[in-house]
């Protein structure tokens, strides 16, 4: 009996110190990019904003919102504009769809993949853009809509989506910025309450 209380004393330590972990890596994300805003060489911020920020608001961390979803490859890999906050367009390949289930709610959204115009150098690390919209957009969290990146996946591979890590675009920390606005079909009707929320100006 007492072996399988130790056992069972081990098990639990080790999932704690997994959570702990994991917990204290999105902390040092977040304080990282308040480190970035606070910058003057890195900030979006004008410089009234970025003499009175301290903080940007999140949700609080929870691992229900970092998922193992399935990735499928779009067959016709469809180039589209999407609009931005600027008023002109962004061009996209529709690469692949995110099977989410929240709470047995089935959301596919779209990852995207940006196409570069004539001239423009490729990135040094290739990866998808996953803008969307949720039932907190222009309440709780930006009424732009929020992004997430992930690597390419493989297509059928299931992969982590983490809802912590999402966040607004530069629009919603100031003027002059050209965020893409998140198609209608990227929109999941349900709360997503992990993540950045709202940035308020502090005057």
């Amino acid at each position: 009996m007492k072996s399988i209380l130790s056992i069972v004393f081990v098990l639990s330590s080790l999932l704690n110190f997994g959570q702990d972990n994991y917990i204290e890596k999105i902390e040092k994300h977040r304080a990282e990019k308040d480190v970035e805003l606070q910058s003057k060489k890195t900030s979006p911020l004008q410089k009234a904003d970025r003499k009175t920020f301290q903080d940007l608001p999140y949700f609080e961390i929870d691992e229900k919102w970092k998922m193992s979803v399935r990735f499928r490859v779009n067959e016709t890999q469809d180039v589209i504009e999407i609009p931005t906050s600027a008023g002109y367009s962004k061009t996209y390949q529709a690469y692949g769809v995110l099977d989410i289930y929240i709470d047995g709610n089935y959301f596919p959204i779209t990852a995207y993949k940006r196409v570069l115009k004539e001239g423009q150098s490729a990135p040094s690390h290739e990866s998808l853009f996953v803008p969307f919209k949720d039932m907190t957009t222009g309440n709780s969290t930006y009424g732009g809509g929020r992004y997430l990146d992930i690597d390419v996946p493989e297509d059928g591979a299931q992969i982590t989506l983490d809802f912590n890590l999402c966040y607004s675009p530069y629009c919603a920390y100031g003027d002059g910025f050209a965020c893409p606005i998140p198609p209608q079909s990227n929109f999941i009707k349900t709360e997503i309450t992990a993540g950045e929320k709202a940035y308020e100006k502090a005057h």
